[in-house]
């Protein structure tokens, strides 16, 4: 009996030695794999705004340290491929690009929104994409120059001023969130879209086209780190679920919301989407093999203590969001019931 009980022990052993070898022995020929592919190739990454900005900021410096962790280490480059807040790039990213691995594409989580709203603009599905764990989520504001007279965001409820906001295109943080706050808190703002990027529609506060803009507020302390400790570009309004630190004293629109349905379309537009600021993907219809090489690349990289210099550096802040969080947001928006996706749609002018 001893004997027999030995003996099936044995074999339940050696079975498990063998298929962990097994098992170890595939991971080892698919990383073989993926680094006979990736050897001596160029990796394609695309950001879909303009240079010097904080999407191309990120792209670049993840593109400098990703690499030594690919296995083959292929050299990394950035392209700029701008227009439409992102979309064109988005869309050639999803349609056109090559589907090997070998392109890979920074993105506004907002665009995402067109999708759920069935706007044809959209070429793309985000439950195709093969997403990467990408930069976390920063704090959406709104900022004017000194010169427009605008303190706060609270000088504008209830008042006849118009607040002239520049914009890239609807779809994008800057248009989105300009609307929902005129929709949320009643306030009149003109929206200028067409920007490139927050460093255009600063240059347009100069001639007074506009008076500022919303975006980041990662990007606006990146963008104009001297002008924020002169006073001549002010935060007049914060968009979260509490104040952010060193804006204690800034209005925060969540506070100033007097409905339930006002903080929905804050939570729902605004804060929710912010979660996926910045996300980075591989197109659909990558090798699955390759796919998983790069994510634990990506997860790598976000570790890697000459990247963290870099990103500390350039000023940006470092808030991984993992693939898992990424689709859980983008199923939020797309399983939205139609009755709030029309009710969004309207607002924000996304046909």
């Amino acid at each position: 009996m001893f004997r027999a009980m030995l003996t099936r022990c044995l074999v339940l052993t050696f079975v498990a030695v063998s298929l962990t070898v097994a098992s170890i022995g595939d991971a080892a020929a698919q990383s073989s794999k993926v680094a006979d592919f990736y050897r001596g190739k160029q990796l394609r990454f695309i950001s879909g705004y303009s240079a010097g900005g904080l999407f191309d900021s990120a792209t670049r410096i993840m593109a400098r340290h990703v690499g030594k962790f690919i296995p083959g280490n292929p050299t990394v480059w950035v392209d700029n491929m701008t227009g439409a807040g992102g979309l064109i790039a988005t869309n050639y990213v999803a349609k056109a690009a090559p589907k090997d691995g070998t392109v890979l594409l920074n993105l506004d989580g907002a665009l995402l929104r067109l999708q759920a709203f069935n706007n044809p603009s959209a070429q793309f599905g985000a439950r195709q994409f093969n997403w990467l764990s990408s930069p976390a989520p920063d704090l959406q504001v709104c900022w004017v120059a000194k010169e427009s007279g605008w303190s706060s965001i609270t000088q504008a409820l209830g008042g006849s001023k118009e607040l002239k906001l520049g914009g890239l295109a609807p779809g994008t943080f800057p248009s989105d969130t300009a609307r929902i706050l005129q929709e949320a808190l009643g306030i009149k703002i003109k929206l200028v879209d067409g920007f490139k990027g927050v460093s255009e529609v600063r240059l347009a506060t100069e001639s007074n086209e506009v008076d500022g803009s919303c975006s980041s507020y990662e990007g606006v302390k990146r963008a104009f780190p001297k002008e924020l400790e002169a006073g001549d570009i002010q935060v007049i309004v914060q968009i979260g679920e509490t104040s952010w630190p060193g804006l204690e004293k800034v209005a925060n629109a969540m506070d100033l919301a007097k409905t339930e349905r006002s903080k929905r379309l804050l939570r729902v537009a605004v804060i929710g989407p912010n979660d996926i600021n910045r996300l980075f993907t591989l197109p659909p219809g990558v090798p699955a093999d390759r796919v998983e090489a790069l994510r634990q690349a990506f997860d790598a990289t976000f570790n890697d203590p000459e990247y963290k210099a870099d990103v500390a550096k350039a000023r940006l802040v470092l808030r991984p969001i993992s693939v898992e969080k990424i689709k859980e947001v983008a199923s939020s928006w797309l399983d939205m019931p139609d009755a709030q996706k029309k009710e969004l749609q309207q607002i924000l002018q996304i046909k």
